[in-house]
């Protein structure tokens, strides 16, 4: 009986001669890994946290958004940073459309914040989730690695779910996706690319 990790294979990945898959991409699919994994955790945590601070009435319980979400961008350009100056970032086109895709997400979630501010969060989650959907989906089809496509399916469908649930709800629905979409994947992703 075939471990989970080892029946879950990319989507028509490229193999050289003897079936094994080249090592460049193999390292970059374990710095995605990292990569999902760790944005999924904190917005997991902050999401949780929030939710968790909601219910006992907390005066502030945004406040672990505040905190987590800039620290996370800026350890991850501190990582970018590191990796480009040993050489660790590839310039491949599959690694390009990546950074794009990451760069273009940045955008949208500063669009949405500001947005925010005006019809609130309680509009803003739903439509946020289903554009993580997206992305991730995206991510899934040029990474060629079936969980995240599922993982985007899953972020989107819950996205359609959170139009209809009260804010401090959408935050477990937040949470949810974050660990079916970026979390799980990420897991297989680094356990495949060992």
């Amino acid at each position: 009986m075939q471990s989970l990790v080892s029946s879950i294979r990319p989507l028509d990945t490229p193999t050289t001669a003897f079936g094994v898959q080249p090592l460049v991409e193999l390292s970059d699919r374990k710095a995605h890994a990292f990569t999902y994994i760790f944005r999924g955790s904190v917005v997991l945590t902050a999401a949780l946290s929030n939710y968790g601070l909601e219910q006992i009435g907390f005066a502030a319980p945004w406040l672990p958004w505040m905190i987590l979400m800039p620290l996370m961008g800026i350890m991850q350009s501190i990582r970018a940073r590191r990796q480009r100056k040993h050489g660790l970032t590839s310039s491949t086109a599959t690694d390009k459309t990546m950074r794009l895709l990451q760069k273009s997400f940045v955008l949208i979630i500063l669009v949405s914040v500001a947005s925010a501010c005006v019809v609130g969060w309680a509009v803003v989650h739903p439509i946020l989730l289903v554009l993580y959907g997206v992305s991730t989906f995206v991510a899934g089809r040029v990474l060629r690695f079936r969980p995240l496509l599922l993982g985007g399916v899953a972020c989107g469908l819950l996205g359609s779910t959170a139009a209809f649930v009260p804010a401090d709800t959408q935050l477990l629905l937040i949470a949810t996706a974050m660990l079916l979409s970026y979390i799980i994947p990420g897991y297989l992703l680094g356990k495949q690319s060992r």
